[in-house]
């Protein structure tokens, strides 16, 4: 093969196939399990230096497959969430979305779960949850504006994260199943919320 027609990957393309070829290690094989050589043999690539040369360390690498899972998540929601009305709506397009993805994207929602409950404090900050509390804002603008009830936003922030993170690791195998699960637990938190219920 000449240079001319040799395949070329870009920088963004090279680090994409390598986060992709992670998320299966990490969700098939589990946290300590997920080397270099195995990415390398997954992914096939001549050499784990490919790897060294786009991620300093594991845990850059680990930090790249979170971020990578996120913003896969976050191109669905947002839109979801802008195009609600009220806030009531944006709280289902949340959970309703966010929950879709991680049933759409089974291998990156246990690779996230392996890589957040193993990975060392020291390495990263991979443990910090910021998520809880900007979903916190939301549930206050929907108490100013009427729509919720009195509460600790923070505490049911925290209490929706882990119903979304209990959910990425015992979610239903069948579709019906599944969407049964999402719509169960959308009403949950739409009326333990909402304005009128007891608080």
């Amino acid at each position: 093969m000449t240079p001319a027609t040799r395949p070329y990957r870009s920088t963004e393309e090279r680090r994409r196939e390598i986060v992709d070829a992670t998320i299966t290690v990490l969700a098939e094989r589990g946290f300590a399990a997920t080397s270099f050589a195995r990415i390398c043999e997954d992914a096939g690539l001549s050499s784990t230096r490919m790897i060294s040369y786009h991620f300093a360390d594991k845990a850059a690498l680990m930090q790249a497959v979170v971020a990578h899972v996120i913003d896969g998540a976050a191109a669905v929601m947002v839109p979801a969430m802008e195009a609600a009305g009220t806030w009531r709506g944006k709280l289902a397009a949340y959970i309703t979305t966010n929950l879709r993805y991680l049933a759409d994207n089974r291998l990156a929602a246990r690779a996230v779960i392996e890589v957040i409950a193993n990975a060392p404090r020291a390495d990263n900050g991979l443990r910090e949850d910021t998520s809880a509390l900007l979903l916190s804002v939301l549930l206050s603008h929907g108490q100013e504006a009427g729509e919720f009830h009195q509460f600790d936003t923070l505490v049911v922030a925290r209490s929706i994260r882990a119903t979304i993170d209990a959910f990425a690791t015992t979610m239903p195998g069948s579709p019906s199943a599944t969407d049964a699960a999402i719509a169960e637990i959308v009403d949950l938190f739409d009326r333990a919320t909402r304005q009128g219920e007891p608080a």
